[in-house]
């Protein structure tokens, strides 16, 4: 399983691993689970702290805390219990923790009945560049890093369910970008050295002091399409106490972002579509697929309609528009899209996209 923030005693692993296999949405697990602090195992903090734990699982579910102000989502938060599937506790370096896992139809079911946009587990993964003080000087902020600030893209990435990815830092790296490279957005600088990070979006975090305070701002730039004229697809800045806090600022408007590019919200019509691959010579590969779409938030449901040869065809009901499911296949690793001259005409209508689904 691939924890959220990736581990700095991992990280050269993963580089290997995302290398080889050009991964790069990841699959986030645990998203209907929540651990929260508590003093006792008294009934009265248990009750409330299972009240906590289905906020946690809500916002990681949508994507947004805004999703509690819901009135449907108030009314349930009022009896957690009805969804939950199981509870414990747990000691953590002397903390003692609830942990509650709900029932993940459920949750879904009443997301859908609270009209709210349901995420997926398939996300984009980020990689963050932050240039912010530290004892009188600028730094770049490092994977392996044990200040505060590390730790709120941590927090962020384990309450939000979004994968975050900060840089080694090692000598090639260092000899190719600086502070200044992150704090001035070059991003076409930054890129030039993230090659071997298959992220899906590339972020530069640039916090400075002003007085007692920090100035902070905040680029997002799609990994894939960077040069020096780029215009980022999404910029926040403001002002704020400390880093950290500029950090969680900055985090909290991207998982916004993040919110209403990719969660998906039921349109309330029915909205019909097919989607087509070619390539399939195994039937366990169909069986992959048809799962695989059954369980995306932008499909209500999924059946097979047609095998010819070795192409597959699939009709959908969707949630969301063609172009919502399109964004959410994009994002799986293992499909790809097929060049016309690859695939034969009758394989699919014309003007009809076509996949090819690849074994991990």
């Amino acid at each position: 399983m691939l924890k959220f923030l990736l581990k700095p005693s991992l990280v050269a692993f993963l580089y290997c691993l995302f290398t080889v296999n050009s991964l790069q949405a990841v699959e986030v697990s645990k998203l209907d689970e929540a651990d929260v602090p508590v003093t006792s195992r008294a009934v009265p903090e248990r009750n409330s702290a299972l009240k906590t734990a289905l906020e946690k699982v809500i916002i990681k579910n949508t994507g947004t805390a805004r999703s509690l102000d819901n009135s449907v989502i108030q009314s349930q938060l009022a009896n957690p219990e009805a969804l939950l599937s199981q509870f414990g506790y747990v000691e953590q370096n002397g903390q003692l923790l609830l942990k509650a896992n709900f029932e993940h139809r459920r949750i879904v079911s009443l997301l859908r009945q609270a009209q709210l946009p349901v995420w997926g587990t398939q996300r984009p993964l980020t990689l963050f560049w932050v240039a912010m003080p530290s004892e009188g000087d600028t730094i770049l902020l490092s994977d392996s890093s044990s200040l505060a600030e590390r730790k709120v893209f941590s927090t962020f990435s384990d309450e939000r369910g979004i994968p975050v990815l900060l840089p080694i830092l090692d000598l090639d790296e260092l000899m190719g970008i600086n502070p200044n490279d992150v704090k001035g957005m070059f991003a076409d600088i930054v890129a030039s050295v993230s090659g071997r990070y298959q992220a899906d979006f590339l972020a530069l975090m640039a916090i400075d002091p002003e007085g007692s305070r920090v100035r902070y701002r905040l680029n997002l730039y799609s990994k894939t399409t960077i040069d020096s004229l780029t215009p980022p697809l999404f910029t926040f800045n403001g002002s704020a106490e400390n880093s950290a806090q500029a950090i969680t600022a900055m985090m909290a408007a991207l998982g916004d972002y993040y919110f209403t590019k990719y969660a998906i919200a039921d349109s309330g019509e029915q909205v019909g579509a097919s989607v087509t691959f070619v390539n399939i010579d195994k039937m366990a590969q169909v069986v992959e697929v048809e799962k695989y779409l059954k369980q995306l938030s932008a499909v209500k449901n999924a059946t097979l309609s047609r095998i010819q040869g070795n192409t597959v065809t699939f009709t959908l009901d969707l949630f969301g528009s063609q172009t919502d499911f399109e964004r959410l296949l994009s994002l799986e690793p293992r499909i790809s899209v097929v060049a016309p001259g690859e695939f034969s005409a009758s394989a699919s209508p014309a003007g009809k996209t076509v996949y090819q689904w690849r074994l991990p």
